[in-house]
């Protein structure tokens, strides 16, 4: 199955690209998009994101088809065809 994932921020400049579809096998969690993100992107990446489904104030929020993880059920919300997978970075500005 493919899903969309959408860079924003620090991340993008990173992974160099603003979307980009991945192909998960079906039931694939976030945690699993993560582990293949990282695989894709390499250590910059990986170091940008941190630990975020473990770090007290993660260095990245996951959202999925404009919702919150942590209002599904966080690293093990499942994915599905054709959803959209958004990486949001904190912001700070004034």
């Amino acid at each position: 199955m493919n899903v969309n994932v959408k860079f924003l921020a620090s991340i993008r400049e990173i992974t160099g690209v603003h979307e980009m579809p991945f192909e998960l096998h079906p039931s694939d969690t976030v945690e699993t998009l993560l582990k293949v993100l990282e695989s894709h992107f390499g250590a910059d990446f990986k170091v940008a994101v941190g630990k975020p489904f473990e770090d007290k104030n993660p260095r990245v929020r996951f959202l999925v088809n404009g919702r919150d993880i942590d209002f599904l059920k966080g690293s093990g919300t499942e994915l599905k065809e054709g959803d959209l997978v958004v990486l949001i970075p904190p912001v700070a500005g004034g």
